[in-house]
């Protein structure tokens, strides 16, 4: 590539990540989860809407390969930066319940996705993609929505989280695995499925058993190698990162899985609020960009001629699967159906997995572009749904204990 053509492709990369993060505070201020402001980016200012406009013989924006090499390293960064947020201890703490939430709510979503695109007479790697892109919640949106609230230490706000974290390692498995089945051309059936999936489940546990072991005592010998400005600790951190996405790459998983399992080892390093710190400025680059693209893979004109009959479906499979997979075990468990509920909803909401594992279809031309356009409009669907119920509950809750202490005259 020439110098010139490289410098246009960083001005076009900047120029999609302002217009991301505008897109973003706009959101942010109309109360709609962040991650939509970047997709809808890319559909806006895609090679088929005003980025494909034509200046002086040139599009607007050129969609190369540099763009798309900074789309997929941002795909890193987010799944590592998404394990630093937790410690291999919490995942041990997070208690039969939230296990048994995850698991069921991984399955059910999964199953009820393979099963809705097979009747809607779709291939079974579609099917799968459809299923795993069910499978994964949003922590994000997850933890926002109940920050936002104040209800952070509630027993459903717990559940929640720790099985949103098992969730993800799940969902980043099955993504795996799809993988794996996709590129292998490995006939589908359960047998080959489940093996997939225990040598996964089996590689990420031995590997993260070794590594929350080793790289915090490696980082802080790292640590005493710098000097007092230097960034070598931030610098090795990333080197680390996509190491294990590397060597999870070669080894026949996700290099996505690699790179959450880097992050949760730091997680327990007494340097990781140094590490986040670093992570969340250069997350600035690369991370909006990954959304972007995948955005551009929507066609605009799908939307308007879209199968509203797939939508339909994959939305209400989309909410079903998480109430039931994860409302239904939290509410036995607890012997609780209000908190059995809002477990429910806040475990609905899909983001940036879903969107990695959607990318894998499209990366690997399987999904049509019905397809894929009616899961981006599922997410998008799934990410604004938890905050409106969350709030409901909550606030019917509250209505509720006003009412009963004015009749007892307590209030």
């Amino acid at each position: 590539m020439e110098q010139a053509a490289i410098f246009t492709s960083v001005v076009n990369i900047c120029l999609l990540i302002a217009l991301a993060e505008v897109a973003s505070g706009i959101n942010s201020r109309l109360n709609i989860p962040r991650i939509i402001g970047p997709l809808v980016t890319g559909i806006l200012f895609g090679p088929k809407l005003l980025g494909g406009l034509q200046l002086w013989g040139h599009a607007l924006i050129e969609y190369n390969e540099l763009v798309y090499v900074f789309a997929e390293v941002g795909a890193v960064l987010l799944l590592f930066s998404a394990g630093l947020h937790f410690t291999f201890t919490e995942l041990k703490q997070s208690g039969i319940i939230s296990l048994t939430v995850a698991i069921v709510g991984v399955i059910v979503p999964y199953g009820l996705g393979l099963g809705a695109s097979i009747l809607l007479g779709y291939n079974w790697y579609i099917g799968m993609i459809i299923g795993g892109t069910m499978a994964a919640t949003s922590i994000a949106i997850s933890l926002k929505s109940l920050d936002e609230m104040g209800k952070l230490g509630t027993q459903e706000a717990k559940i929640i989280i720790g099985a949103a974290v098992i969730d993800d390692v799940l969902a980043l498995s099955l993504a795996s695995v799809i993988l794996t089945i996709i590129v292998t051309q490995a006939q589908m059936t359960a047998p080959v499925l489940i093996m997939s999936l225990g040598k996964t489940l089996i590689v990420w546990l031995i590997l993260t058993l070794v590594s929350v072991q080793i790289i915090p005592k490696f980082l802080d010998w790292i640590n005493k190698l710098k000097d007092r400005s230097g960034h070598l600790l931030e610098a090795v951190a990333i080197l680390v990162c996509f190491s294990y996405a590397a060597f999870s790459g070669n080894i026949g998983i996700s290099p996505f899985v690699g790179a959450f399992i880097a992050g949760m080892a730091m997680a327990d390093s007494l340097h990781i609020d140094m590490i986040t710190d670093f992570i969340v400025k250069i997350e600035i680059i690369f991370v909006p960009l990954f959304f972007v693209i995948m955005g551009t893979s929507v066609d605009p004109e799908a939307i308007l001629h879209a199968n509203f009959l797939l939508i339909l479906v994959l939305g209400v499979v989309a909410v079903l699967g998480k109430l039931v997979g994860c409302g239904l075990p939290a509410a036995w468990l607890t012997k609780d159906r209000t908190v059995g509920l809002r477990v429910g909803y806040g475990m609905i909401s899909r983001g940036e997995i879903g969107l990695v594992i959607a990318s894998i279809g499209v990366t690997y031309n399987i999904l049509p572009g019905e397809v894929y356009t009616a899961l981006i409009l599922m997410i998008f669907v799934t990410s604004i749904i938890p905050p409106l119920l969350l709030k409901r509950s909550y606030s019917r809750s509250e209505q509720v204990l006003i009412e009963t202490l004015e009749e007892e005259n307590i209030i």
